[in-house]
């Protein structure tokens, strides 16, 4: 546990923060609805599922380009190039 967060990793640590934050908050916000689903006008339940849909699509688009910009920084960083297969 002591080599988990160094002066090295230390900005990776605080974007795996912030992203584990934003999809606690959209876990907030998909059980908030579903709480109150039975009480909100069927037009407010609507964009709430909307927000949430694009909310969490941003999310993972999000997530993705930043762990490829990761796994590219790293073979760069060792001189080797990727390799994906197509």
């Amino acid at each position: 546990m002591k080599n988990f967060i160094t002066k090295e990793n230390f900005n990776h640590r605080m974007m795996q923060l912030f992203i584990l934050v934003a999809h606690l908050v959209l876990l907030k916000w998909i059980l908030y609805t579903l709480y109150e689903g039975g009480i909100l006008p069927f037009k407010i339940i609507l964009y709430h599922f909307l927000g949430i849909s694009i909310y969490g699509g941003c999310l993972i688009r999000f997530c993705a380009w930043f762990y490829k910009r990761q796994y590219l920084k790293e073979f760069e960083k060792y001189g080797r190039e990727p390799k994906l297969e197509e």
